[in-house]
C-alpha cells in the first residue's frame, strides 16, 4: 500500500495516489481554500488503504460523489464528517475532525481580494474612501442576489416536496387497496391446480409491500425536506431584509422563482429484480409503481443535496425539527404519528432500551420505530444508526406477533442496505435471512423456502459453504421446505446438515443437536413415527449428558419422545412418559410455564387413546381451568383445550354434554376469530358430530350440509377439512333414511379423494368404505360385495393385514357375500375370520367379537337357526363383559338371539327377547334409530307368529306412522312393513 501526507503542494497538484498506488486524478478547485481541503481529505483516505467503492458505501454517498468531493468540489459537513470518521483511527479523529472543519469553513466563505472587504476603510482625514464604499455596494449588492438565488432554489425544493406528497399520499392509498387485491388473489390461486400463477401472485404481492414500505419511507423524506426547505428559507428572508436595507438606495432585480416538478431521468429499463434476483414477470402495475418511486427517490435526493448546499454556504441552520412522536397507541407502522414529547435521538434510545427491559414488546417497538424515524429524517435511512434503529423496530415489531408488518420493515432495509453496503455484505445477508423468515411467519411458506435457498447459494459463495451463518440458513431452509409441505425433503436436508454441523462444529455443540431435534421432529411428519421415536430417544441420552436433565431442551425433547411414542401405536407409554415429564417440568419451570401446560394436555390426550376416556375428560377441564387463569379465556391454546375437553366429554359417554360444550366454543370462537375461521369450523364439525351422536341424524346432516358449504367457500373444495365434511355428510344422509343420496355422495367422494389425495390414502379408502355399504343398502349386494373384496385387498396392501380399516373391510365382504345370496360362503368367511383375530389379536379384541358375532347370524342364515341361537348365547356374556350395552355388536347380537331363537321354534321366547330388546334400543341409541324401527318390525312378526295376529297388526300400525315420518315411502323397510301390516290384516281378519 503507497500512503502520503498532506501535499505541500497548491491547488491542483497530482502527488501521491488513492489506495493501493494508483494514482490520484487532478484536482480543479472551486477555489484555493476547497483545494487544500481536498489534497487534507485525499491524505485520510490514503492512510486508511481504502478504496474509493468502500468508502462510497461507508459514507453513504455514490462512488462518483465521493471523486467529485475529493477532486475540489465543496463538500457539505456530514461528507466531510462521515470522510474522517471512516479513515482517522479514534485517537486522531478529534484533531483531524477540527483542521477539516476550519478548511471547510475557509472554502465556503474565502477570503476576497484586497479592497472588497466588508469594512469601509477611512483616509487619514477621518473620510470614506469612495472607491471602498462602492466595492463594498458591490459586494452587498453581490450577497443579495446569490441569497436571492438560494430562495428561489428552496422555494423550487419545497415546492417539489408539496407535489411529491400529493403523489406519495394517492400512491399509499393506492397500494393499499393493491396488497389487499393481491392478497386475495394469491390465496385464491392457491387453491388451484397451477402453482406457478400462486407463486407469481405471492411475489407480486411481496413486491408491492416492498413498494408500500418505500413509498411511506419517501413520503417521510419529502415532508422533513419541505419542513427544511421552508425553515431555510424563512432564515434567509430575515437576511435578505437586512442586505435590502443596505441597499435602499439601490435599485435590484427580481428574480422569479419556478414552478415546474424536476424530472431527473429514469433509472435503467428492464424488469425489477427482488430479493433473490429474478425478474418478476407480468406485473406492469408493479413496473410503473417502481419508476414513480425511482424518479421521486431521484427528486428526493436531488433536492436534499441543494438543501444541504445552501445550509452549508450560508452558515445558516433549519429551525430545529419538531418534537419526534412516540404514539399512544404503541403503533409499530412506518406512518405511525401523534402528539410529540421532544426527546432527543439519546433520549429515545434510553426509552426503547428501558421497554426492552421490561418485556414490553409493543412499546418497544413503538420507541423504536419512532427513533428510526427520527434518525432517518436527521441522519438518512441508510446511516448505519439509523440502519441499526431500523433493524431494531423490525424486530420489535415481529414480537408483537405482526408478521406482515415485520417483513415489510425488513424489506425496506434490505433494499437500503442492498444499495449502501452492497448485496454481499455480511448484514445485507443477515436481513436477508429475517426476510425470508417473517416472509414465511407472514403465510408465504413456498416463498419463505426459496428465499432461504437463494441465500444459501449467495452465503455460499461469499462466505463459504462451513461458515456458521451458511450453515443457520440451511436449518432455516430446511425448516421453511418442511413447514411449505414437502417434508420428505425436510427430513432428508436435517439429515445431512447434522452431519455437516457434526463435523464441523462438533456433535454436542448446541447448533448440532437442534439439527438433530428437527431432523426427529420431520422423520415424524414424513409418516416415520418409530423412527422420530428412536431419533428422540437418542437425542435425550446426549442432551443429559450435555446440558442436564433439567435443560430446556431436554425437557423439550422429552416431550416430543412421549408424542411420537404414543403416534408409534404405544399409548400407554406415551401416557406414563408424560406422566414422569410432568413432574420435572413443574419443579424445573413451574406449574403454570408453558412447556409444562403443553405437556398436561399431551398426558390427557394419550391417557384417553389408552383407553381411559373418563380421566381425559377430567385431566382437560383442569387445564383448561388452568389455562383459563395463566393465559385467559380467549387464548388460542385455551380455546383449544376446551375443544378437547369436549371431545373427551362425548367419548367418556356424555354426548349431551359434549353437544352443549361445542354449542358455546362456537359462540366463543365466532367471537374471538370470526365465523370462517378454521378453528371455528372445527367445533362447528364437531358439534355436528355429536349432535349425530345423539341419534339425530337428519340435524346431523343438515349441520353437515351447512359447513361443506362453508368450508369450500373459506378452505376449498379440495382442502382435507371439506372433504371430511362430506364424507360425515353423506353418513348422515344415510342415517336419516336416505342410502340412495347417500350412496351418490360417496360416488363423488371417492373420486375428488383420488384426484387430490391419491387413491390409497387412507381418507381415500375410508371413504371406499361407505361407498360399499351403501352400495348393499340401496338393494345391489352383489355389487357391494365386489367392492368389498377390491376394498380388503388394497387396505391389505397399503394399510396392512391388521390394520383396522382391513379388518373392517374383510368381515364386511363377509357380510355381503352372504347377502348377495351366498350364506355358507359367508359363514366359512367368517368362521376364518374368527381364527385369524383370536390368534393375531386376542379371544377379546372386539374386531374378534364382531367376526364371532357374525359367523352366529351367517350359520343361522346357511339353515342352523338352532345353532347360530346357541352361538350367540355364548358370545353375549362375553360381549357384556367387553364392550358396552351401546355398541353396535351388542345390539345386533341381541337381534340375531331373539331372531334365532323364534327361527329354531320358539316364537314366543322370541317375542318376549324383542320386546326387553326393542326400550333398550329406545334408550340407548334413540327412538327413531332404524335399529329401534327394525326391532319393533320383529317384535311385531314374532307376536303375530307366537299367535296373536290382532297384537302384530296393531304394532304395525304404529310403526307404519313411523315410516311415513322417518323414510321416503320407497325406503326398504317401509315396504317390508307395508307388506308385513296387510299379511297380519289378514291374518286378524281385519
Amino acid at each position: 500500500m503507497t500512503g502520503r501526507g498532506v501535499a505541500g503542494g497548491t491547488a491542483g497538484g497530482n502527488s501521491g495516489g488513492s489506495a493501493g498506488g494508483r494514482p490520484w486524478g487532478p484536482i480543479r478547485p472551486e477555489n484555493t481554500q476547497a483545494g487544500r481541503l481536498a489534497e487534507f481529505l485525499r491524505a485520510r483516505v490514503d492512510e486508511s488503504g481504502k478504496t474509493l467503492a468502500v468508502l462510497a458505501r461507508e459514507v453513504h454517498v455514490s462512488k462518483s460523489q465521493v471523486s467529485a468531493y475529493l477532486a475540489g468540489k465543496v463538500p457539505p459537513q456530514t461528507f466531510v464528517t462521515a470522510l474522517i470518521g471512516a479513515t482517522v483511527p479514534p485517537r486522531l479523529r478529534e484533531r483531524r475532525q477540527e483542521e477539516a472543519a476550519r478548511m471547510l469553513r475557509d472554502a465556503v466563505h474565502p477570503p476576497r481580494a484586497a479592497g472588497t472587504a466588508p469594512g469601509p476603510p477611512r483616509t487619514a482625514h477621518g473620510t470614506v474612501d469612495v472607491a471602498a464604499a462602492h466595492a463594498r455596494q458591490i459586494d452587498t449588492y453581490d450577497r443579495l442576489t446569490r441569497s436571492l438565488e438560494q430562495q428561489s432554489e428552496l422555494r423550487q425544493a419545497a415546492d417539489n416536496s408539496a407535489k411529491l406528497i400529493m403523489v406519495l399520499l394517492g400512491m399509499i392509498y393506492q397500494l393499499r387497496e393493491r396488497v389487499t387485491a393481491l392478497t386475495t388473489e394469491r390465496d385464491r390461486l392457491r387453491e388451484g391446480p397451477d402453482g406457478t400463477e400462486a407463486i407469481a401472485a405471492g411475489e407480486r404481492l411481496n413486491r408491492a409491500l416492498e413498494q408500500q414500505a418505500k413509498a411511506r419511507e419517501e413520503l417521510e423524506r419529502a415532508e422533513e425536506k419541505k419542513r427544511r426547505a421552508e425553515a431555510l428559507s424563512s432564515r434567509l428572508q430575515e437576511r435578505i431584509d437586512e442586505l435590502a436595507d443596505e441597499l435602499d438606495r439601490l435599485r435590484g432585480p427580481g428574480m422569479p422563482a419556478g414552478d415546474t416538478l424536476p424530472a431527473p431521468a429514469s433509472p435503467a429499463g428492464g424488469p425489477r429484480a427482488d430479493a433473490r434476483g429474478q425478474g418478476v414477470p407480468r406485473d406492469p402495475d408493479g413496473d410503473e409503481i417502481d419508476a414513480v418511486l425511482a424518479r421521486v427517490s431521484a427528486v428526493n435526493d436531488t433536492d436534499d443535496d441543494t438543501i444541504t448546499r445552501i445550509s452549508t454556504e450560508t452558515g445558516l441552520d433549519p429551525a430545529p425539527a419538531p418534537p419526534v412522536t412516540v404514539p399512544d397507541d404503541a403503533a409499530t407502522g412506518e406512518d405511525a404519528g401523534g402528539a410529540g414529547d421532544g426527546r432527543s435521538l439519546e433520549q429515545l434510545r434510553a426509552a426503547a432500551e428501558e421497554a426492552e427491559e421490561r418485556g414490553d414488546a409493543a412499546e418497544t417497538a413503538a420507541v423504536y420505530g419512532a427513533l428510526a424515524r427520527a434518525s432517518t429524517r436527521l441522519l438518512g435511512p441508510a446511516y448505519p444508526d439509523t440502519l441499526a434503529s431500523r433493524y431494531d423496530h423490525a424486530y420489535w415489531t415481529g414480537e408483537t406477533g405482526d408478521a406482515p408488518a415485520t417483513r415489510g420493515l425488513y424489506a425496506g432495509i434490505l433494499r437500503d442496505e442492498t444499495v449502501s453496503l452492497g448485496p454481499d455484505h455480511p448484514e445485507t445477508l443477515d436481513t436477508r435471512y429475517a426476510y425470508a423468515e417473517w416472509t414465511g411467519r407472514a403465510g408465504d411458506r413456498d416463498a419463505a423456502r426459496d428465499l432461504s435457498a437463494a441465500l444459501i447459494t449467495d452465503r455460499t459463495r461469499v462466505q463459504g459453504s462451513d461458515h456458521p451463518e451458511t450453515l443457520k440458513t440451511r436449518h432455516a431452509h430446511a425448516d421453511w421446505t418442511g413447514r411449505a409441505g414437502d417434508r420428505d425433503s425436510a427430513r432428508d436436508l436435517c439429515a445431512a446438515l447434522a452431519a455437516d454441523r457434526t463435523r464441523l462444529q462438533g456433535p454436542d455443540a448446541r447448533e448440532t443437536l437442534d439439527t438433530r431435534h428437527d431432523h426427529a421432529h420431520w422423520t415424524g411428519k414424513a409418516g416415520d413415527a418409530d423412527g422420530a421415536r428412536d431419533l428422540y430417544t437418542a437425542l435425550i441420552d446426549d442432551l443429559e449428558r450435555v446440558f442436564g436433565p433439567d435443560d430446556p431442551d431436554t425437557l423439550d425433547t422429552r416431550h416430543n419422545q412421549a408424542h411420537w411414542t404414543g403416534k408409534a401405536g404405544n399409548a400407554d407409554t406415551a401416557r406414563d412418559l408424560y406422566t414422569a415429564l410432568i413432574d420435572d417440568l413443574e419443579r424445573v419451570l413451574g406449574p403454570d410455564h408453558p412447556a409444562t401446560l403443553k405437556s398436561r394436555r399431551g398426558h390427557a390426550a394419550w391417557t384417553g387413546d389408552a383407553g381411559d376416556a373418563e380421566t381425559a375428560r377430567d385431566l382437560y377441564a383442569d387445564l383448561v381451568t388452568d389455562r383459563e387463569r395463566v393465559l385467559g379465556p380467549d387464548h388460542p391454546a385455551t380455546l383449544k383445550t376446551r375443544h378437547e375437553h369436549a371431545h373427551w366429554t362425548g367419548e367418556a359417554g356424555d354426548a349431551d354434554t359434549a353437544r352443549d360444550l361445542y354449542t358455546d366454543l362456537i359462540t366463543d370462537r365466532e367471537r374471538v376469530h370470526g365465523p370462517h375461521h378454521p378453528a371455528t369450523l372445527d367445533a362447528r364439525h364437531d358439534h355436528a358430530y355429536w349432535v349425530g351422536e345423539l341419534g339425530r341424524a337428519k340435524d346431523a346432516r343438515d349441520l353437515f350440509a351447512e359447513l361443506v358449504d362453508d368450508r369450500a367457500r373459506v378452505q376449498g373444495a379440495d382442502h382435507p377439512a371439506t372433504l371430511n365434511a362430506r364424507h360425515n355428510h353423506a353418513h348422515h344422509t344415510a342415517s336419516a333414511g336416505d342410502p340412495g343420496t347417500a350412496r351418490e355422495l360417496y360416488v363423488r367422494l371417492v373420486r375428488d379423494r383420488a384426484r387430490v389425495l391419491g387413491a390409497d390414502a387412507p381418507d381415500t379408502l375410508f371413504s371406499r368404505t361407505g361407498l360399499a355399504h351403501q352400495t348393499g343398502e340401496t338393494g345391489d349386494p352383489a355389487a357391494a360385495r365386489d367392492l368389498y373384496a377390491r376394498l380388503a385387498e388394497d387396505c391389505s396392501r397399503v394399510l396392512g393385514d391388521d390394520h383396522e380399516e382391513t379388518l373392517v373391510a374383510r368381515r364386511e365382504l363377509a357380510r355381503w357375500t352372504g347377502e348377495a345370496g351366498d350364506p355358507v360362503s359367508a359363514r366359512e368367511l367368517f368362521s376364518g375370520l374368527v381364527t385369524d383375530h383370536e390368534q393375531r389379536l386376542g379371544a377379546d379384541d372386539p374386531e374378534t367379537l364382531s367376526a364371532r358375532s357374525g359367523l352366529a347370524r351367517w350359520t343361522g342364515r346357511s339353515g342352523d337357526p338352532a345353532r347360530a341361537r346357541d352361538l350367540c348365547d355364548l358370545l353375549l356374556p362375553d360381549l357384556d363383559r367387553v364392550l358396552e350395552p351401546d355398541d353396535p355388536v351388542v345390539l345386533d347380537t341381541r337381534h340375531d338371539q331373539a331372531h334365532f331363537t323364534g327361527e329354531a321354534g320358539a316364537p314366543e321366547a322370541a317375542r318376549a327377547l324383542f320386546e326387553v330388546l326393542v326400550p333398550d334400543l329406545a334408550g340407548l341409541v334413540g327412538a327413531d334409530h332404524r335399529a329401534t324401527l327394525w326391532s319393533r318390525h320383529k317384535l311385531a312378526r314374532w307376536t303375530g307368529r307366537a299367535g296373536r295376529p290382532a297384537s302384530a297388526h296393531a304394532l304395525y300400525t304404529e310403526l307404519l306412522a313411523d315410516h311415513a315420518r322417518l323414510l321416503r315411502p320407497d325406503h326398504p323397510d317401509a315396504l317390508t312393513g307395508l307388506r308385513e301390516h296387510a299379511y297380519w290384516a289378514g291374518k286378524a281378519g281385519l
